[in-house]
């Protein structure tokens, strides 16, 4: 099975997020991995992302962004670039944005072919929730909250920024659906590997939690009890 790292967010530019950073490095099982950068939910404009980089190399990978807004960009480009790669990291922003993009360009076969090779799939926000069945997401008219089709390698919908006052009324939201959903905090990633599901934090900690519409949306601290997703 394939490994997927989703951060719920946190900074990289004080080091809170390195040791995730470093674990998504050791996921992919390479001393040196190549990470292919793919800042489409910010509209390809990497300013503000080089923290992201840094803290990356600085643990031994290179770094290649990969800008799927180029139109000059074939598919068989894209697809070498992503398959040739050990770690694909997604980057924040516009999730709906992103999955256009990715299915416009044909992108988002060629990830789920990542998947099954075993790349290591991660990502911060927008990055993080594309893996999962749906997003919840502020991209919606005026910055409202919308759900958002994604990749479904992962079941159930996942919403980061659980810190947030604002994105914790997902918790609320996600009465509407039918469907189960995660929450992960700031300083926090969900990690599934191996066929099960872990959570990872950065030095300033973080939870994520699982909302099961069989059990009346009861809230569970997955950092505790993981094995409740895997049911």
């Amino acid at each position: 099975m394939g490994t997927i790292i989703a951060l719920g967010g946190g900074r990289f530019d004080n080091g809170e997020m390195t040791s995730v950073a470093a674990e998504i490095i050791h996921a992919s099982g390479k001393a040196h991995p190549h990470i292919i950068f793919l800042p489409t939910a910010g509209y390809d404009d990497m300013n503000g992302d080089e923290p992201i980089r840094d803290t990356f190399v600085s643990l031994g990978a290179t770094f290649e962004p990969l800008l799927l807004t180029d139109a000059s960009l074939t598919r068989a480009q894209i697809r070498q670039t992503i398959l040739g790669c050990d770690i694909v990291y997604a980057g924040g922003g516009n999730l709906q944005f992103l999955m256009d993009v990715w299915v416009r360009t044909g992108a988002a076969d060629v990830l789920r072919e990542a998947y099954g090779k075993g790349i290591v799939l991660s990502g911060f926000s927008s990055g993080a929730m594309c893996w999962f069945s749906r997003g919840y997401d502020d991209c919606g008219p005026d910055h409202t909250f919308i759900f958002v089709d994604c990749l479904g390698l992962l079941p159930h919908i996942y919403c980061p920024h659980y810190t947030s006052e604002v994105w914790q009324r997902f918790g609320t939201r996600i009465r509407e659906t039918q469907d189960s959903g995660i929450g992960v905090e700031d300083g926090a990633a969900l990690v599934w590997r191996d066929g099960q599901y872990s959570v990872i934090t950065g030095n300033e900690d973080g939870d994520a939690f699982f909302y099961d519409k069989t059990q009346n949306w009861r809230k569970i601290c997955i950092t505790h009890d993981a094995s409740i997703l895997a049911q």
